[in-house]
């Protein structure tokens, strides 16, 4: 830290370079209602590249959940191998989420960010051009361990640059980034595949990290990182790592191998057992086991996040499905229909910034879970002659729901990490939505197992595939509404 005192010199190059408000934002100190043109235009070029970035994460996710009939024709591809295009993309993100936080701390958000895009940036490329179903989810693996680097270390980014008083505000562009991509990325992606073919729709996202990435480079120059010098947890990683692939394969293979899965998911067990003293014993770990066990709000704000997310994920790809094999809607006709719940989503973020500057955040992230569990359980209870006006509002409570929840409980999360933890911490949100991401699709890919077999969905056994969703979406709302008691608790002395 530079003291106030070193001279007027000193504050005007720090000015100057945009670091300020950075250096000083531990001291308690009251900004101005407009920041000065030179920090802005710092912090500027990187919001727009973070939250460019963190639009494509959630785009491909929804993207590919949209065109999964086509591309499923495309390949080949059975139910439980178009289940398996979304688990290993988030299993990529799901593994790499803690280890990108502290590569973070260790060697500069912006600099693993720049890897993180570049990685993003080539799987994408490639992706357009496979025609075989294991090189496809081997990419789609790497793809997401790019946006596990992007996520983390952009979140990190913005929160090291908020000036005191504004992380909310920064958070709160990110969060309407991540949104936009879930809203677009269904329409989108249906006018593309419909009209171009779906291999556009890797290539175009290609096309724009690499802007990003060029940006980054180019146009920022800010750099942050809280544990130079520390040693970064191989062993950790490696042990996490493979936990997340052991459960990912275990749960696919419940339905068909069960000895199989059961030797894999006593296998994730064990090397959880591994991970967690090997992070008990470092000096410097990837998740700091200590920080959740004293601190409340942390951890139960992580435990909320985690099972939200695990509940909300595979609304849409079972959405997609139903939409274009159980309504008869074109590719194009769902992903319209998708872009509403995130539309929503977009419009209610600055709401609920504003419901947290009047009301505790903790609060309004408990109404956001509610809202959503209640979404879920009226999708779960469809069917396929619904009225539409069920649809939509199933849409519009998720829609409201997600966003009243996810801004401000990201933004308890990072505050009561501690500003030294911040990489770590924004890791751990990344991991906790992305490890729920895979828990809800490795559900989804053994209930479509168990009631499709190896058959792909489509109007032929639409009947099955509304059994499997069903079921999904009812006991995934249920136990979203048991996650209101983690964001209250969390507040009680």
């Amino acid at each position: 830290m530079f003291a106030v005192g070193r001279g007027c010199r000193y504050a005007v190059i720090l000015r100057r370079a945009g670091l300020w408000g950075v250096l000083t934002a531990s001291r308690p100190r009251r900004y101005p209602t407009s920041m000065s043109s030179s920090i802005e235009k710092g912090h500027g070029w990187l919001l727009v590249a973070v939250c460019t970035s963190l639009f494509f994460m959630p785009f491909m996710m929804a993207g590919v959940n949209a065109v999964l009939p086509p591309l499923g024709q495309s390949l080949n591809a059975s139910a439980r191998e178009l289940g398996l295009m979304g688990a290993f993309y988030s299993m990529g993100l799901a593994v790499f989420q803690l280890a990108s936080g502290s590569m973070g701390d260790i060697w500069g958000y912006r600099r693993v960010f720049l890897w993180g895009i570049a990685l993003f940036a080539v799987a994408g490329a490639l992706l357009g051009f496979v025609h075989s179903v294991p090189l496809f989810l081997v990419l789609r693996f790497v793809q997401g361990v790019g946006g596990a680097m992007f996520n983390a270390c952009g979140l990190a980014l913005l929160a090291s640059a908020a000036p005191e008083g504004r992380r909310a505000s920064y958070l709160g562009y990110s969060g309407s980034s991540v949104y936009a991509g879930i809203a677009c990325g269904p329409p989108v992606a249906g006018f593309v595949a419909g009209w171009l073919g779906w291999q556009w729709l890797f290539w175009g996202s290609a096309l724009a990290s690499v802007g990003v990435l060029l940006l980054m480079k180019y146009r920022v120059k800010l750099e942050w990182r809280m544990a130079k010098g520390k040693p970064f947890d191989w062993k950790g990683c490696l042990a996490y790592a493979a936990a997340m692939i052991c459960l990912t394969f275990g749960a696919s293979e419940l339905a068909s191998a069960p000895a199989l899965a059961g030797g894999l998911l006593a296998a994730f067990v064990l090397l959880m057992v591994v991970f967690c003293v090997k992070e008990l014993r470092s000096t410097y770990p990837l998740l700091d086991l200590r920080l959740l066990a004293r601190n409340r709000v942390f951890a139960l704000s992580s435990l909320a996040a985690f099972i939200n997310y695990t509940a909300f994920f595979g609304i849409v790809f079972f959405f997609s499905l139903y939409l274009q094999y159980g309504r008869g809607m074109t590719v194009q006709q769902a992903g319209l229909f998708l872009a509403l719940q995130s539309v929503v989503q977009v419009m209610t973020t600055p709401v609920a910034a504003r419901l947290c500057g009047r009301f505790e955040p903790g609060k309004v992230s408990a109404v956001g879970i509610a809202l959503c569990g209640l979404g879920l359980v009226v999708s779960g209870l469809l069917r396929v002659d619904s009225p539409m006006y069920v649809l939509v509002a199933a849409q519009c409570l998720l829609g409201m729901g997600i966003s009243l929840f996810a801004l401000p409980n990201t933004t308890i999360i990072l505050e009561s990490a501690g500003r030294d933890r911040v990489g770590q911490a924004a890791g751990l949100t990344g991991a906790v939505r992305t490890g729920g991401q895979l828990f809800n699709m490795a559900v989804i890919t053994l209930t479509l197992g168990f009631y499709l077999g190896s058959e792909p969905a489509g109007t032929h056994n639409i009947d099955a595939f509304m059994g499997a969703m069903r079921i999904d979406l009812i006991v995934f709302g249920l136990l979203n509404l048991l996650a209101v008691g983690c964001a209250l608790a969390r507040n009680r002395h």
